[in-house]
């Protein structure tokens, strides 16, 4: 009972330095554009953008250093991912992005929390050089990327309350000029209920100091006044922002136990210590709130139904909030609520499906295994996007 009363207040904390956030980062339209690294706001990971962002409260695993940092107190041992996104495949501009991360578990007697890195890139394929005296090109090409790579630790201080924090270093290139930064994420997960199965979670994410660019497309060859001789000089480029965003997330989990568990009492299951891993059958609702800095706040929804961690279905939606004063009727606000200003059309689905690597199960749960995870999210124009990834967990 202390260690609630201590979660409670923990968690009424949180809830109060959230409120006060939100009016400092919500979503303007008119600061659109204006912000930087907008790589920082994709999701990279194939089972999470399924859910199309809801996740913010119920993910777990390697994935959570993208969603929510704390979630990565729901690595047991160790994991392995990959992922790989076709972005904006009807585009035929060749826009990629590769998502690497490894997760391990601190101690093993006592729990020392979780320990994870990650790599993030996107590429744009081939673009031809253009300049002012050859506008169409014929110069050769170059390849912009944009990366990150992110160093994130997270641990369980109770039964109730997780946290995680993590550190990113950001770096944006082309050629002959190049930007680097580095961002800071935090978030906490609170979990309560008889199976674990009710969760909030809040995580503030890409908190960081302003970039610029520097490098040699940013010289000019030029004669000054009175010289007979040219000089390089440096134009100096203007800051922009980091991306920052403040995310608040439920989750809720419906559980129906089969097996050696169906002709038990709720009271008695809850005894044996079971949580949604035990369950034959599952389906967990999910929401969540997004306050962007320079974009619109987005509204998510999500629902996964899993078949005893061998088979998971998911799907999800995310809906761009109004302005305010942005709509002066009611039909002008639903063409607003129903037309997002990105080229996310909303909806998203995924799968997972497990691949046990052996058959020995200890306590009820699967050894180690492979998942092999699918997402789709729709877009408006340029074909939508598709997300391959696979995990080893050990």
């Amino acid at each position: 009972m202390k260690n609630l009363y201590k979660s409670l207040i923990i968690c009424t904390i949180i809830a109060l330095l959230s409120a006060s956030t939100v009016p400092v980062f919500a979503g303007n339209r008119d600061r659109s554009g204006q912000a930087g690294a907008s790589h920082l706001l994709i999701d990279p990971w194939a089972r999470t953008s399924g859910l199309a962002g809801a996740g913010v409260a119920e993910v777990r695993g390697l994935e959570s250093v993208f969603t929510n940092v704390a979630g990565l107190t729901g690595v047991r041992n160790m994991e392995l991912s990959f992922n790989r996104t076709q972005y904006l495949v009807g585009s035929n501009c060749g826009i990629a992005l590769n998502s690497f991360g490894v997760a391990k578990k601190l101690g093993k007697k006592k729990d020392f929390g979780v320990l994870a890195v990650s790599f993030f890139s996107q590429s744009f394929g081939d673009v031809q050089i253009t300049t002012n005296d050859q506008p169409e090109g014929g110069l050769g090409v170059f390849s912009p990327t944009l990366t990150y790579i992110g160093l994130h630790y997270a641990k369980s201080f109770n039964n109730f309350i997780k946290g995680g924090i993590s550190v990113k270093i950001i770096n944006e290139r082309i050629s002959d000029s190049r930007a680097t930064g580095f961002a800071i994420d935090a978030g906490v997960q609170y979990v309560t209920g008889k199976f674990e199965n009710f969760k909030i979670g809040v995580t503030l994410k890409n908190i960081g100091l302003p970039m610029s660019y520097k490098g040699d497309g940013l010289s000019v060859r030029a004669r000054i006044s009175e010289q007979d001789f040219d000089q390089t000089l440096e134009m100096r480029s203007a800051e922009f922002e980091m991306p920052s965003l403040l995310s608040i997330g439920v989750s809720y989990d419906l559980l129906f136990f089969g097996g050696e568990y169906a002709e038990m009492t709720k009271e008695e299951l809850a005894g044996e210590g079971l949580t949604r891993d035990d369950a034959e059958h599952r389906i967990t609702f999910a929401g969540a709130f997004t306050a962007n800095s320079y974009t619109r706040d987005v509204f998510s929804l999500g629902i996964e139904y899993g078949f005893r961690n061998i088979f998971m279905v998911r799907a999800g939606y995310a809906l761009e909030s109004v302005s305010r004063g942005a709509a002066s009727d009611i039909n002008e606000t639903a063409a607003i609520l129903f037309n997002s200003e990105t080229f996310f059309a909303g909806p998203s689905a995924g799968a997972s499906v497990l691949i046990p690597l052996t058959k020995e199960r200890k306590n009820h749960k699967i050894g180690p295994r492979i998942y092999l995870d699918y997402a789709y999210r729709f877009t408006n124009k340029w074909g939508g996007n598709h997300y391959m990834g696979i995990k080893v967990t050990l």
